[in-house]
């Protein structure tokens, strides 16, 4: 019998935060933003849902209120505020329905170019091994190549430069234990002497000299996270191509509305 993974869509945003891309279009969600006639939280769902992994869907931050119309039964969370918050929301809730609940799929709500296929490939490359946490990265070459000029954030690496995607899979257990180094990890995002601390300075040294390879990277996030983590380099740089300013939800829009995704 196919292992059945509930999926977290995380569809929440910091209301009190002045976002470009929100006053390009005039509408205060960015998962309501419609792309082609549909919500951009519509094309996401509709990707999981296709997927025989996927057992049910949970949407953190939007709610019956919002008038999005889905083919598939989903559930509505509040949200929670951040987005470690809104992660830990999901997960109680998923725990709630199903207490004996092993891993979730954690995807963000704004990559409308995501489809079921890459779905899959997601599912059955993380279930390949036995991780605590799972998270996607884009090599540069590859978002490029698919989207040049999408000017998203790169980390410099031995071997490649990677952007992180927005679809990750973990063992809610794995959450639940280690919330407090996470939320030190987010914090010290900003603050270098927290990131020594964290890290380690040897770390930061070769991340510094470009030494640092994506095997480092995955041990650092676990001693960091507390957990064993592995990464994804995905062949889909969709999954990656999450719309957050307004020159890449029109490169969005022309792939959807002239039917070339």
């Amino acid at each position: 019998m196919v292992e059945k993974i509930d999926a977290v869509i995380l569809a929440g945003g910091t209301p009190d935060k002045a976002d470009p891309l929100l006053e390009y279009v005039q509408v205060q969600k960015k998962p309501l933003i419609k792309i082609a006639g549909k919500e951009m939280v519509r094309y996401v769902v509709e990707a999981i849902a296709g997927s025989s992994r996927i057992g049910r869907i949970f949407i953190v931050g939007l709610g019956p209120e919002d008038g999005v119309e889905f083919a598939t039964p989903v559930e509505y969370v509040e949200a929670a505020g951040s987005m470690l918050d809104n992660i830990v929301a999901g997960i109680e809730r998923v725990m709630e329905v199903d207490p004996d609940v092993e891993r979730a799929v954690i995807s963000s709500a704004d990559i409308p170019l995501l489809t079921t296929e890459m779905v899959d490939y997601f599912i059955d490359t993380c279930l390949e091994t036995d991780h605590d946490v799972y998270y996607t990265v884009v090599e540069k070459s590859t978002m490029e190549a698919r989207f040049p000029g999408s000017r998203r954030s790169f980390v410099p690496l031995h071997g490649g430069s990677f952007a992180g995607g927005d679809i990750n899979m973990a063992k809610v257990s794995a959450i639940q234990a280690n919330l407090p180094l996470a939320r030190q990890a987010l914090e010290s995002r900003k603050n270098i002497w927290q990131q020594v601390r964290l890290l380690g300075f040897g770390t930061l040294v070769k991340f510094a000299f470009r030494r640092l390879t994506i095997t480092d990277a995955e041990q650092v996030a676990s001693r960091a996270l507390g957990c064993r983590g592995r990464a994804i380099i995905t062949p889909y740089p969709e999954m990656g191509m999450d719309v957050d300013k307004p020159h890449q939800l029109d490169m969005v829009r022309a792939i959807l509305e002239g039917g070339s995704a």
